[in-house]
């Protein structure tokens, strides 16, 4: 009876940390932490092998900073000498137009038919821009993913917190049919790369 029991005990250990280990390492391990996996807007975030994943610490999800500042739209700035980094999420507006009339009336654009070129004007309204920027950039993706545009670069003479924006953009071919994405970068002053702020679309139909 004491042996059938212990046996009993073995199984129910074995059965449960089979099922821990293949709970634990569903989408794998690294350096001894279960990965977790994200999702923003039903699209899942694809890490490389030298990126650091999200990963579940003592029960909690620690997502990397990079990851969640792409997500967001969000600028980020690390300062290596007192270990602290600094996020940034300034709101950018665009609306997109052909035209705008001397009585002020703005012709919006959003909608194309496929395989026209258009050129058009990129209006941005940007506030709540906590951090120093020297220069924005404006570029066009299309449905599968290829730059239409080489990308504008404007430079910003004085950064301010509040300010609006124009730039025209020409000859932008619409060959394919979908969702084209116009995204609005900026580029913080000390660093060499710029981040996507703002996202709109266009459909090409």
């Amino acid at each position: 009876m004491k042996v059938q029991r212990i046996l009993a005990l073995m199984l129910m250990f074995f059965v449960l940390s089979t099922a821990a280990v293949v709970a634990s390492s569903i989408w794998g391990d690294f350096k001894g932490n279960n990965i977790a996996r994200l999702i923003v807007n039903e699209e899942t975030v694809e890490f490389g092998d030298s990126d650091v994943p999200p990963l579940i610490v003592d029960g909690k999800t620690v997502l990397p900073l990079r990851a969640v500042s792409d997500a967001l739209q969000a600028l980020v700035k690390w300062d290596n000498s007192n270990k602290t980094a600094y996020l940034y999420k300034p709101n950018v507006h665009m609306f997109f137009t052909t035209e705008v009339r001397k009585d002020s009336a703005i012709v919006p654009f959003g909608v194309v038919e496929k395989g026209k070129e258009a050129d058009f004007i990129v209006f941005a309204q940007v506030d709540n821009l906590k951090t120093s920027i020297n220069s924005v950039r404006v570029s066009v993706v299309s449905p599968s993913g290829k730059s239409v545009i080489t990308p504008v670069v404007k430079s910003i003479s004085e950064s301010k917190e509040s300010f609006w924006l124009k730039v025209p953009l020409y000859g932008v071919s619409f060959n394919e049919a979908g969702t084209y994405v116009v995204k609005f970068a900026m580029k913080q002053d000390g660093s060499n790369d710029y981040s996507v702020v703002s996202e709109k679309q266009i459909q090409s139909e």
